[in-house]
């Protein structure tokens, strides 16, 4: 019969002991490692709901945040839009004040000729403008992709419609060029030029809605959540007035060189191409400033947003967050204890009888 004291059942009694210490090491190191808790959920027991709650909250959280970010740029680029088509109108009317340098009501053939050729660059530059997206959306066409405006040179288009209504007038006069009355009845309630800028031709002539402008007529709000049942609201459609009597001016001086004018008829639609320019300038200021109010309280929102999410997002480290002082304390700890339980084990494994039996 052996002398040894079988050490198993003090094996058994250490083994769980520290497979259990060993497994919550290997959970605190990886704490360390990553910074989070393993689990947090589990940990809560019953108040895991919370903690799905806040996660909901912060997704819902930065979706907005999205989505008002992306509205906040597509502003910015409209704005720089309407920027450069006032820096376009500003060029032109100085180009314009330049051809009469002779005085009011003269213009020499040369700088009616460099005045129109300008005009048409700005007009193609502005419908240019007039057709910026961003992010698959058509800025100044409601809600919808689709660019709103018709190139000024497409057939039947802008460039061709001005020329057509000048060659209907001379017709209508008696295929005499055109005198600065004749212009002055042109732009008059119920004049052809009058008519095609404000859409009173009805089915039966042109009108800017579809000569100019092919987007939707109907008016269309874009609407921006910025909070919980808040909503801002814009509208740049390019068949609003800013834009329609911006590109009224630069038509009209376009065709500052035409020969179906005569001197007179040349001086007077310079002159009020000019006006009607200087109207659309004015407006557009206002409509910048109207966009820049709206831009001033997304930018408020985006704010308020920041700060919300900056607060569930500490809410959630409270509980997800690994404590990186306590789980260092922690391991080391559990270190000292492993060590001491695989000591202790190899000590017992080690009992004999002769441990026990008294020296002679």
């Amino acid at each position: 019969m052996s002398g040894r004291i079988s050490s198993y059942s003090g094996f058994m009694q250490m083994d769980p002991l520290i497979q259990n210490m060993t497994g919550k090491l290997n959970q605190l190191v990886n704490e360390v490692a990553s910074g989070q808790v393993a689990n947090p959920a589990g940990a809560m027991g019953t108040s895991a709901a919370l903690l799905y709650q806040l996660h909901f909250q912060s997704d819902q959280q930065t979706e907005l945040q999205t989505s008002v970010g992306l509205v906040a740029n597509k502003l910015d680029t409209v704005q720089s839009a309407m920027s450069n088509m006032a820096s376009t109108a500003q060029t032109i009317t100085n180009a314009a004040l330049s051809t009469q340098s002779n005085g009011i009501g003269t213009i020499t053939a040369s700088a009616a000729s460099g005045l129109a050729a300008q005009a048409q660059a700005a007009l193609q530059q502005v419908i240019g403008d007039l057709n910026t997206s961003y992010a698959g959306s058509a800025l100044f066409n409601g809600n919808s992709t689709a660019s709103p405006m018709q190139a000024a040179d497409a057939a039947g288009g802008p460039i061709d419609t001005m020329n057509a209504v000048l060659s209907a007038a001379v017709s209508a006069s008696g295929n005499q060029p055109l005198s600065a009355s004749n212009v002055d009845s042109m732009l008059s309630a119920g004049g052809a030029i009058y008519n095609l800028f404000n859409n009173a031709n009805g089915t039966s002539g042109p009108n800017y809605n579809g000569v100019f402008y092919t987007g939707s007529t109907a008016t269309q709000n874009t609407s921006v959540l910025i909070g919980a049942n808040q909503t801002l609201q814009y509208n740049t459609q390019a068949n609003q007035q800013p834009f329609v009597n911006l590109l009224q001016g630069l038509s009209m001086l376009s065709l500052a060189a035409s020969s179906q004018l005569d001197s007179s008829g040349q001086a007077e639609l310079v002159t009020q191409g000019m006006q009607v320019l200087s109207n659309a300038q004015t407006e557009l200021t206002v409509k910048q400033g109207t966009v820049g109010t709206v831009q001033s309280q997304m930018q408020s929102a985006i704010t308020l947003q920041q700060s919300a999410a900056s607060a569930t997002q500490q809410q959630i480290a409270t509980y997800e967050q690994a404590n990186m002082a306590a789980d260092s304390t922690d391991i080391s700890s559990l270190q000292t204890q492993i060590q001491a339980a695989y000591e202790l084990t190899a000590q017992i494994s080690q009992l004999s009888l002769t441990h026990y039996m008294p020296t002679p």
